[in-house]
């Protein structure tokens, strides 16, 4: 009887050491993902304050008539050219 009880207790200390190992590589397989989930989202966060950046720039009113003047060819048109409507 006593043996049995001896062998239960050793399988049961088995049972909860590997259950601890599992537990152990499961939390580090874990902060393994989440430190490079971080890693991914400070990336994005470069990423996208470099792309508000490039818009704000873009978005200035002297780049837009820059790149109307190269690209399009637009020019200011003359004070005698130009016609007022009273509403």
């Amino acid at each position: 009887m006593e043996r049995i009880l001896v062998v239960v207790l050793l399988m049961v200390l088995m049972v909860s050491g590997l259950a601890v190992i599992y537990s152990k590589y499961s939390s580090r397989l874990t902060f393994s993902k989440i430190q490079a989930s971080e890693y991914k989202l400070e990336q994005l966060e470069v990423s996208w304050k470099r792309l508000i950046i490039e818009e704000r720039m873009l978005s200035e009113h002297n780049q837009v008539e820059k790149s109307a003047r190269k690209k399009m060819g637009l020019v200011e048109p003359d004070r005698l050219a130009i016609i007022y409507i009273q509403l």
